[in-house]
């Protein structure tokens, strides 16, 4: 008689274990999640506004204002970039944009990874002549999106 009142024990703290564990897992949403585009394949367009809304807008938003559905999540805060050459000078420069898309030059930028792994996995694999043009298609179109520096009134 006793071996099941201990086997209903050990049955109720394996349900008891297994709701605080899924209890505990339900509050995980509250911190920050793992953002990562690595395992979705590359999107067959080369246009640059195909490109942005498939690899740049969760974080930078449609608008490329920096609040798309992934910003929260982000350790530091996104990017406006429509605002890219205000923040430089009043210039555009191609090759640095360039440089923070792919990861590469000196100024890789953590959130998008290193040259040999980008976020986005093979997306903008520099070494072949198609990846080539999508980064400089998606280039093209960041700098169609500037906005026009604001004027100051004398």
């Amino acid at each position: 008689m006793q071996a099941q009142p201990k086997s209903r024990r050990w049955v109720l703290a394996l349900v008891l274990v297994t709701g605080a564990w899924t209890a505990l897992a339900a509050q995980t949403p509250a911190q920050k999640p793992h953002v990562t585009m690595a395992s979705r394949p590359p999107i067959v367009s080369v246009a640059g506004a195909d490109n942005y809304d498939a690899y740049c807008a969760v974080c930078h938003g449609r608008d490329g204002k920096g609040n798309g559905p992934a910003a929260p999540a982000m350790k530091a805060p996104v990017p406006d970039l429509t605002t890219f050459a205000q923040r430089h000078g009043g210039r555009f420069d191609p090759l640095r944009v360039q440089n923070i898309v792919t990861g590469s030059g000196k100024i890789a930028t953590p959130a998008h990874g290193v040259e040999d792994m980008p976020i986005w996995g093979n997306a903008f694999n520099v070494s072949e002549a198609h990846y080539l043009l999508r980064i400089n298609n998606l280039v093209k179109y960041l700098e169609s999106v500037q906005q026009a520096a604001p004027t100051t009134v004398r």
